[in-house]
């Protein structure tokens, strides 16, 4: 944690070489207390040491501030920044639900254009028989139409023409 320590020496004067060198304290249960950032409203962006056990079982309250307090405009700086980035992460929730919705809705209209088009696919498939049923039923015809014409013809030979041989 030391290395980020350093870091922040670099980006910025106000933090006292007093608190970057110190050595990390311990907190009351004798462990090494981590670097931690408040984002409360009272503290936000200010980083201080906490006990590691903190929000476990344990009940350790060790608490030293690591930075030294800031302006008060960065405090308003940071709030500003925070509710911004708070209205954003809400902006970005909203667009993930409707981009979840819209998903979900281009999946139904997809079901409902295959259903569609194997419905239609069935339809023409269905038309396309009875064209060739009524396609074979016109040939049919016109071979009967044929026949009977023929029939027809030798009938009248027959009556217009009877045979004088007998």
């Amino acid at each position: 944690m030391r290395g980020h320590g350093a870091i922040t020496r670099e980006r910025s004067s106000s933090i006292s070489s007093s608190s970057v060198d110190a050595p990390t304290p311990r907190c009351h249960c004798g462990v090494t207390s981590p670097i931690r950032t408040a984002w409360r409203s009272d503290y936000p962006g200010r980083r201080f040491y906490g006990c590691s056990g903190y929000g476990t079982s344990r009940k350790c309250s060790f608490f030293q501030w690591y930075d030294p307090e800031p302006p008060a405009r960065y405090s308003d700086v940071i709030r500003r920044l925070l509710e911004t980035n708070e209205c954003i992460r809400s902006e970005n929730t909203e667009l993930k639900k409707t981009r979840q919705e819209l998903l979900d809705e281009l999946r139904r209209l997809q079901q409902s254009v295959h259903e569609t088009r194997a419905e239609l696919e069935a339809a023409v498939a269905a038309s396309t028989a009875m064209e060739d049923n009524m396609l074979a039923s016109v040939v049919m015809t016109r071979r009967r139409g044929v026949v009977i014409i023929v029939l027809i013809s030798m009938i009248v030979l027959l009556v217009l023409f009877p045979d004088r041989s007998r």
